[in-house]
């Protein structure tokens, strides 16, 4: 906690009256990180693109604030202890759920996408791209940003526009 009071010119005591411990810390960085991506998702830039370009930018954007905060990554997986913390987790998550619903909604109702549970589109989302960028920036340490990157934009892309799976050629298997 020192090291954090000097590194924001203030003084330990200070720090001590807004966080009672480092996980408390680390606990608010993680929150406030998924807050800023839900924010960036919510870009009018991004929104505002033809319907079949908003995942991939939603995606890149997404993964370029993970890149520029890289050695963070690892902090913002912070394992949940208590009810409050859980609670806290679920109001940022909910708002990253929430900009991807929100666009979902529109799509439909501009008649871009036939009609679906959006909710959990989005919840189903979020979990995935969690995943990959847990993948690529904690376990991997970013090095394989691209491909998972581009495999997670696949992913995306061919779950809402095709072309679906079952209509692919099948390759044979090891069954076969």
């Amino acid at each position: 906690i020192a090291q954090i009071a000097a590194a924001a010119g203030v003084a330990v005591g200070t720090v001590y009256l807004y966080f009672h411990n480092k996980r408390e810390i680390y606990t608010q960085a993680s929150i406030d990180w998924t807050n800023r991506l839900a924010v960036a998702l919510q870009d009018p830039r991004i929104l505002s693109l033809p319907v079949r370009q908003v995942p991939r930018a939603m995606i890149e954007t997404v993964f370029r604030l993970c890149h520029q905060n890289s050695k963070m990554m690892s902090l913002f997986q912070v394992d949940i202890q208590s009810p409050e913390e859980l609670q806290q987790h679920r109001d940022a998550d909910g708002a990253i759920t929430g900009a991807v619903d929100s666009f979902l909604r529109s799509t439909i109702e501009n008649g871009q996408l036939a009609s679906f549970d959006t909710v959990m589109y989005a919840k189903v989302l979020f979990g995935m791209v969690h995943s990959a960028l847990f993948e690529c920036f904690c376990v991997q340490e970013g090095r394989y940003e691209e491909a998972i990157r581009e495999s997670t934009i696949e992913i995306v892309e061919r779950l809402f526009f095709g072309p679906p799976l079952a209509s692919v050629q099948r390759a044979p298997s090891v069954q076969d």
